[in-house]
């Protein structure tokens, strides 16, 4: 995550995409700013449902950008893939949602990534101090992130539960948690892309 990010015309335009459906970025040189966080990353999801899930709480909760990696999910047809029916709401346009195997290299350093995975030295989430520019980085439903995603990765943070969350909610619970500790007691001062300064 160090280095690779010089703003220019590749930088990356959310208008460039449309709302509600997914797109895959086949150009390497495409970079996110570090106003696309707070942003979450699904490693290798498994299930659709989650990744709208994940996209719902991002909507809900002030998230810009939704990344999955790996081919699990597909993705048909010219326009994207939509996301399931349950999960669409008029919300969920303010939310991008890119396929990419690479996201790490796309955001710049001043990005700190996030793995909510439990290790050694994980904080546990009520006690975690959130960056203020944060990828939070979800490994898949059926593992664990693998070091070649925790490497990148600059913090650790746990969810303190009996048994494992699902997937989407673990991301409703982690930016939900990210809302409160920024004192935000009220749904119009939730900052989302229609309404940030």
């Amino acid at each position: 995550m160090q280095g690779r990010y010089d703003k220019n015309e590749h930088d990356f335009d959310p208008r460039d995409f449309e709302p509600g459906r997914v797109h895959r970025i086949a150009d390497d040189a495409v970079m996110f700013s570090e106003d696309m966080t707070p942003a979450v990353a699904l490693w290798n999801p498994k299930y659709p449902h989650n990744v709208g899930a994940a996209v719902r709480a991002a909507s809900c909760f002030g998230g810009r950008l939704v990344l999955f990696s790996g081919d699990r999910i597909q993705i048909e047809g010219k326009k994207g893939w939509r996301l399931p029916r349950e999960e669409r709401m008029k919300g969920y346009r303010d939310v991008t949602i890119i396929n990419d195997d690479h996201f790490f290299d796309r955001f710049p350093g001043t990005v700190t990534p996030v793995a909510v995975e439990v290790r050694r030295s994980t904080e546990t989430l009520p006690v975690f101090a959130h960056p203020e520019k944060a990828l939070y980085v979800f490994g898949p439903e059926d593992g664990s992130l693998p070091p070649s995603a925790l490497r990148h990765c600059h913090r650790f943070v746990a969810i303190p539960s009996v048994h494992c969350l699902n997937l989407g909610s673990a991301v409703n619970v982690v930016l939900y948690d990210r809302l409160v500790k920024l004192g935000v007691t009220d749904r119009k001062e939730i900052t989302y892309p229609g309404n940030r300064p």
